[in-house]
């Protein structure tokens, strides 16, 4: 029996979880690009209906139809960069029915991506996180609370942690004796396990937390807390966390400007580029060197100073 196109982004879907042996996050990436595809265009419902000009109708609805964000705020348009991410998505998925010998031709192949153009800052400046650290202290509703949004706040600064990897710590990658980090491969987007050495402010924070932790018995493996109970944040409970936090300490965020941050203050302390990238855990460095972009001409001021005729 012929599969129709949502049996077969299950297969290719299974395929990559259980054989490539990628990511959940990138799964996760995969299927919420696939469902808006379907949402978008319900009527492409089999494979020899993907063509070129399905797909540029694709793009173009997307790209003009209404929806509703924040309080019943109707909104239209989106990002180059998000009409990229899209385009990869689709791109892999039709690669793989092609190769299979379900279409004749990618229907992406003859449109390119737009080229995203990153002109913002995407990091965290001190003051910024100096009123994030203070929103925790003044509004926290008990102790461990207390210590746990610190700890969050500090593993997200000091190591650059992905919101994979960070969802996934568990307490025994934390060696205090040491003073080291591991962000296993599973949890991973590169699938290698590095290990990071723990900054001198987040390893106070640590050992406050993990007394905290102790008082109150905790006993699960998971190092970030939920507040319902002795178990693992979750990623909903992070999302619920981070929305929070933005409303109390004013400071519009999130979770991948720490990772920005966390890569421009390396830089400016002249940590070379190939530290970085395995500090950060990409594959490529030219991955790495998209970070730089959050690094303003201000912050090079002393670098002119050492240019010596």
């Amino acid at each position: 029996m012929k599969k129709n196109l949502q049996e077969l982004f299950e297969q290719y879907i299974n395929e990559a979880q259980y054989s490539a042996c990628l990511s959940p996050e990138t799964i996760r990436g995969y299927k919420a690009v696939f469902n808006l595809f379907l949402k978008v265009m319900p009527e492409v419902t089999a494979a020899e209906l993907l063509t070129n000009a399905m797909l540029n109708e694709f793009f173009k609805r997307i790209q003009v139809r209404q929806r509703i964000v924040g309080k019943n705020t109707l909104k239209s348009g989106v990002k180059k960069s998000t009409i990229r991410t899209q385009w990869s998505k689709l791109n892999v998925f039709f690669g793989w029915l092609y190769k299979g010998n379900y279409i004749n031709e990618n229907p992406l192949k003859h449109i390119k991506p737009p080229k995203a153009v990153y002109d913002d800052s995407k990091r965290l400046e001190d003051s910024e996180v100096r009123k994030l650290y203070s929103a925790i202290t003044l509004h926290s509703i008990n102790a461990l609370i207390l210590r746990r949004d610190t700890v969050m706040i500090s593993l997200l600064l000091f190591c650059g942690l992905r919101k994979g990897e960070f969802i996934s710590l568990q307490v025994r990658d934390i060696d205090l004796e040491k003073k080291e980090i591991s962000i296993r491969g599973e949890t991973s987007k590169s699938k290698k396990t590095r290990v990071l050495k723990i900054h001198p402010t987040l390893e106070l924070h640590l050992i406050d937390y993990f007394k905290e932790r102790n008082t109150c018995k905790f006993k699960t493996e998971n190092l970030i807390i939920s507040v319902r109970g002795d178990k693992g944040l979750t990623r909903e409970g992070l999302k619920h966390w981070t929305k929070n936090l933005i409303k109390k300490s004013g400071i519009k965020f999130h979770l991948h400007r720490f990772r920005h941050s966390f890569a421009c203050k390396l830089a400016e302390a002249d940590v070379n580029v190939f530290k970085i990238q395995k500090m950060m855990g990409h594959a490529n460095i030219s991955m790495t060197m998209k970070y730089a972009r959050s690094i303003n001409t201000e912050d090079m001021a002393n670098d002119i100073g050492k240019i010596s005729i």
